[in-house]
């Protein structure tokens, strides 16, 4: 795991900040911030879900290959 610079933390997906909204009540702002959370807490998963898949078709290729070899005798 890799650690941080000194004096700089991680940000995490809780600390995201909403624009500035003048004159709504504190209980739809909180409400938009969990919405925003939420969302980006969605397309990181996204973004790690498609990591994952591209890792998996690299492997299904690289394993194509090795099989292509093997069956022709050439290793």
């Amino acid at each position: 795991m890799k650690s941080e610079p000194a004096g700089r933390c991680r940000m995490r997906i809780e600390d995201l900040r909403v624009p500035a909204v003048n004159g709504l009540p504190d209980d739809v702002y909180h409400m938009l911030h969990d919405s925003f959370v939420d969302i980006a807490k969605m397309r990181r998963s996204i973004e790690s879900a498609d990591a994952l898949i591209d890792q998996s078709r690299e492997a299904i290729f690289e394993s194509r290959e090795m099989l292509e070899r093997l069956r022709g005798g050439h290793f």
